[in-house]
């Protein structure tokens, strides 16, 4: 059994990263350490796959805006909403840019208001990537069990392959 695991790692090992049919790469990214790992492993694929794309994309979960306000506080949370919008932005662009380095791979960004997992996964429909790359936090078992991960939705619904970074 060993002698068998050990020429299947040899000849997975010869396969090349360029003869994968891997183009395209999603990777969404919340700023845990978690994600952090799922950009360095992306951002290591696609820097080893020749013409592949890589596309980051963090979703900001917005404020809810009050039924019936006649106050005007929902113009006030619209301003905040899009206010984190711009911050998270921002961030994503230095989030890429200290991750880039000597990135042959063309490296995009994007950074989203709404539900991450619906944004995600109109983001896998529009760009049509080969792989989503992801970070998976443990939220514990009550949590967990109530609500899943926002990785585990999006493997369960993407049309695409999902790979969870730990």
């Amino acid at each position: 059994m060993a002698l068998y695991l050990y020429v299947w790692r040899l000849y997975f090992l010869s396969v090349t990263m360029s003869q994968l049919e891997i183009k395209k790469i999603l990777c969404a990214v919340d700023f845990s350490e978690e994600s952090k790992k799922a950009m360095d492993f992306a951002y290591a694929l696609s820097s080893q796959i020749e013409g592949c794309e890589l596309v980051v994309i963090s979703v900001v979960r917005p404020i809810p805006t009050p039924m019936g306000d006649f106050t005007g506080a929902s113009d006030s949370i619209l301003d905040d909403n899009l206010d984190d919008l711009k911050i998270v932005s921002e961030k994503l662009k230095k989030y890429v840019t200290e991750t880039k380095r000597d990135c042959p791979s063309k490296i995009t960004d994007k950074a989203i208001l709404g539900n991450p997992v619906e944004e995600i996964l109109k983001q896998i429909e529009m760009e049509n990537p080969d792989i989503v790359v992801m970070g998976n936090r443990k939220h514990g078992f009550k949590r967990g069990i109530l609500t899943g991960s926002v990785s585990e939705r999006v493997s369960a619904n993407s049309p695409v392959s999902v790979l969870i970074v730990r």
